[in-house]
C-alpha cells in the first residue's frame, strides 16, 4: 500500500512562495512508515525551483492578491493543478491524506476531484487538520471525502491504515474518525489525547517529493509542547489539542536538533508551540542544554507577552534565540477583554521593553475587525503598533474561524452567512469583513491604510544583520534556484533602496 501525504496550496496561489517543511505530516509519515507503509510528503505549497514567486512579507499585497487564489480554485489549467495531477498520477498511491486549515478549504475540495479523476476513482482521500475537526459532519458530507481524522490524528491515521491494508472495513472501531457506509455518515467516539509524546515516532523528514525545493533551515522546524490553557476568542487550539498541554522530554528535544543539525544541515530553528515560554523552569533546562552542549544554532519561538521576564530572555538569547513572536493582536483594552486575551497594554508595553533590553529581534501579531470593534478601538491599535519600535508586525484581518468563541459572536450578530464560502477566510483575505459598527467601505480604507503602513514600517525596523546570516546559511540551495535567489536578492535590494531614500 501506498499514501501521498499532502499540504494544499495557498500562498503559492496568490503568487507567494513559502518553502517550508509541514511538521504535521511529518508526524503522519513516519507513523505509516512504521506500519511498513510506503509514504511520501508532498508539499504543494513548495515553489519549483524556477518559479517565480513574490518571497516578501508584503501584506497589503497579499491582502490585494486574494482574488489571485480564487480564480486558480476555477481555473483547472492552472499550472500548480496540473502539478498536482502529475504527482499523483506518477506516485499512485492508494491513499491521499490531506491536511486542511479553514482558508485550504477550497484548495483540498480541488486536491480530491483530481484524486478522484485518477485510477477510476478507487484511491481513498483522507482528511485532517483543524478544520475537518471542528465540522466534521460537513467534510465528511463531502462526496470527495472518505474519512475524517478527528483531532489529534497518529493514532488514528495508525489503526485507518491497518484497517485499509488488511483489506477490512471494520472502521466503526477507530476512535477519532468519521467515515461514510452505504451513504450513512458515521462519527466515531473521541479519541483520547496522547500523554507520553516521547512515544510518537520523530517526524519524517526523508520521504518528501522535490526535495530540492527545500532548503537546509526549511527542516528546523519542530514542536516542544502540545495544547495552550489559554482561552483566547479568536483561536480554535483548544478545539483541536484542548487547554491540557503536554511536554515532549527535553532529552528527546535535544536528540531531534541535533539529528536535523547533522542530517540536513539546519542551523536555524523554529520552535511551533503555541506557547513556548509557558514553563519557565523547562525553557531554562532547554536553554542551558543548548549552551552546555554547544549546539551552536539559532532559534525562534512564539510566546505571550506575559510569560516573559527579564532573566529568560537574557538566558535565551545566550542559548541561541535570535526572534520572539509575541501575540498582542489590539491596542484597545476594551478589545482585549472581550476576546478573552487575558492580558493588559501595561503588559504589553512591559514585555516589549524587556524584550529590546534583551537585543532579541522580535515580531508583534496585530489584528483588526473583531465583531464588537469600534473606530475608536482600531485607532488604539495603530498607535500601539507605532509603538513597536525595534520590532516588526504581523498584521492580520480577524477571521471567525469555527471552533472560536468569536466565530460565534460573528455568527450572533449575523455577520456569518448561512452559507459559509471557507475560500474567503483567511487573516489577509480582502473579503473579511465581520465587524458590526463599521461600515465595510470604512473598514477596507482601514485595511488598505494599516497594511500600507505595516510593509512600510517591517522595511525601516527589519533586522538586516539576522536577514543576511539567514541567506548565508542558505547560500548553497540558493545556487541551485536561481529563480529564488534572484527575488530574493531583489527584495534585499528593495529594502536598501527605501531604508536610503524614505
Amino acid at each position: 500500500m501506498k499514501v501521498l501525504l499532502i499540504n494544499p496550496p495557498f500562498h503559492r496561489l496568490k503568487g507567494f512562495g513559502h518553502t517550508y517543511y509541514p511538521l504535521g505530516l511529518g508526524y503522519l509519515c513516519a507513523v505509516a512508515n512504521r506500519l511498513g507503509v510506503e509514504a511520501r510528503i508532498y508539499n504543494a505549497e513548495t515553489p519549483d525551483i524556477n518559479e517565480k514567486l513574490n518571497h516578501a512579507e508584503n501584506y497589503n499585497q497579499k491582502i490585494k492578491s486574494h482574488k489571485k487564489y480564487t480564480d486558480a480554485l476555477n481555473d483547472s489549467e492552472h499550472y500548480v493543478w496540473k502539478e498536482i495531477n502529475d504527482v499523483i498520477s506518477s506516485y499512485h498511491p492508494d491513499v491521499v491524506g490531506i491536511t486542511v486549515m479553514t482558508a485550504k478549504y477550497a484548495s483540498a475540495l480541488k486536491i480530491s476531484e483530481i484524486v478522484k479523476s485518477i485510477n477510476g476513482g478507487h484511491i481513498k482521500t483522507v482528511w485532517g487538520g483543524p478544520h475537518p475537526t471542528i465540522c466534521t459532519k460537513e467534510v465528511i458530507g463531502e462526496p470527495l471525502v472518505d474519512f475524517v481524522v478527528l483531532g489529534e490524528g497518529e493514532e488514528t491515521f495508525e489503526e485507518l491504515l491497518m484497517e485499509l491494508k488488511r483489506g477490512e472495513d471494520n472502521f466503526g472501531k477507530i476512535k477519532g474518525l468519521a467515515y461514510k457506509t452505504n451513504g450513512i455518515l458515521r462519527v466515531n467516539p473521541v479519541r483520547e489525547l496522547v500523554q507520553d509524546l516521547d512515544k510518537l515516532p520523530s517526524p519524517d523528514r526523508e520521504n518528501i517529493l522535490y526535495p530540492e525545493r527545500y532548503f537546509p533551515n526549511s527542516f528546523g522546524n519542530m514542536i516542544t509542547l502540545r495544547g495552550c490553557p489559554f482561552l483566547c476568542g479568536y483561536c480554535s487550539a483548544k478545539s483541536i489539542w484542548s487547554r491540557k498541554v503536554r511536554y515532549r522530554g527535553i532529552d528527546s528535544i535535544i536528540l531531534e536538533i541535533r539529528l536535523i543539525k547533522e542530517r540536513y544541515g539546519s542551523r536555524d530553528f523554529y520552535f511551533w508551540d503555541d506557547s513556548f515560554t509557558l514553563n519557565r523552569d523547562r525553557v531554562a533546562a532547554i536553554c542551558n542544554r543548548l549552551i552546555n552542549e554547544a549546539l551552536n544554532i539559532s532559534w525562534g519561538c512564539t510566546t505571550r507577552v506575559d510569560l516573559l521576564d527579564e532573566e529568560i530572555l537574557l538566558l535565551m538569547k545566550k542559548a541561541g534565540c535570535d526572534y520572539i513572536s509575541i501575540g498582542i493582536e489590539s491596542g484597545s483594552e476594551r478589545i482585549l477583554k472581550i476576546v478573552e486575551k487575558d492580558i493588559t497594554i501595561k503588559q504589553i508595553k512591559a514585555a516589549v521593553e524587556m524584550i529590546k533590553m534583551s537585543k532579541i529581534p522580535f515580531e508583534a501579531f496585530f489584528m483588526i475587525g473583531f465583531p464588537d470593534e469600534t473606530r475608536e478601538d482600531i485607532e488604539k491599535t495603530f498607535q500601539l503598533m507605532k509603538e513597536m519600535d525595534g520590532g516588526t508586525v504581523c498584521f492580520s484581518i480577524f477571521t471567525p474561524y469555527p471552533g472560536s468563541a468569536q466565530f460565534e459572536t460573528a455568527k450572533r450578530y449575523g455577520l456569518i452567512p448561512e452559507k459559509i464560502n471557507w475560500s474567503d477566510y483567511s487573516h489577509q483575505s480582502s473579503e473579511n469583513y465581520f465587524v458590526k459598527d463599521i461600515s465595510r467601505e470604512q473598514f477596507k480604507e482601514y485595511v488598505d491604510r494599516f497594511s500600507k503602513w505595516v510593509d512600510s514600517k517591517n522595511t525601516k525596523d527589519l533586522n538586516v544583520t539576522r536577514l543576511f546570516s539567514k541567506a548565508f546559511n542558505e547560500f548553497p540551495n540558493l545556487v541551485r534556484r536561481p529563480g529564488v535567489a534572484f527575488h530574493k536578492c531583489k527584495t534585499l535590494l528593495g529594502i536598501f533602496k527605501r531604508r536610503l531614500f524614505n
